[in-house]
């Protein structure tokens, strides 16, 4: 399971760093955090702050799909085991 939210988490991270970096770089998109930042905050300059908040929201939600996937192959992977055992059971008696 801590891989899955290791790696769910890392994963995602790093697709929006690399996403936003590029953003930042080729379309001009810190203007854009930065004047948005300005609505919420009443002043510029603090687009960095909506920057790690996007990190981080990704970072928890990578970490939630790593988890929810992780779970759901350990549960199909406990009920493939029942039946195996259950089917073994019955051609023993």
């Amino acid at each position: 399971m801590k891989r899955g939210i290791y790696s769910g988490a890392l994963g995602v991270t790093l697709v929006w760093l690399i996403y936003m970096t590029l953003a930042i770089l080729t379309r001009n998109a810190y203007a854009n955090l930065d004047q948005f930042a300005g609505l919420i905050f009443g002043e510029l300059g603090y687009g960095w702050i909506l920057f790690i908040m996007i990190l981080l929201f990704g970072t928890l939600f990578g970490a939630l799909g790593g988890a929810i996937g992780s779970g759901l192959v350990i549960f199909i992977d406990l009920k493939q085991m029942d039946r195996v055992d259950n089917a073994q059971t019955r051609e023993e008696r």
